[in-house]
């Protein structure tokens, strides 16, 4: 039991070192995971989700403030019988 614990501890310990190589000793920054601020996302054009829903519905609230602006211009409209 003691000898698995101590090989699976080791294997972990190796990955856990394998997968930090870059940031450990090439000094790379670590790899931006916000999508708001990965450029490779917005490249791909994958968005934030809540910058996404904003931008709906700042839409949504121009379509309806452009509906509230039309006035009917009854002098000009005719009838046709």
């Amino acid at each position: 039991m003691l000898y698995t614990f101590l090989a699976v501890l080791v294997l972990v310990a190796i990955a856990f070192l394998a997968l930090g190589i870059n940031i450990l000793f090439f000094k790379k920054p670590f790899p931006e995971t916000e999508i708001s601020r990965n450029k490779e996302m917005h490249k791909r054009g994958i968005r934030c989700a809540k910058g996404e829903e904003m931008r709906i519905f700042r839409a949504q609230q121009k379509r309806k403030q452009s509906f509230q602006q039309v006035t009917l211009d009854t002098e000009r409209l005719q009838v046709e019988k």
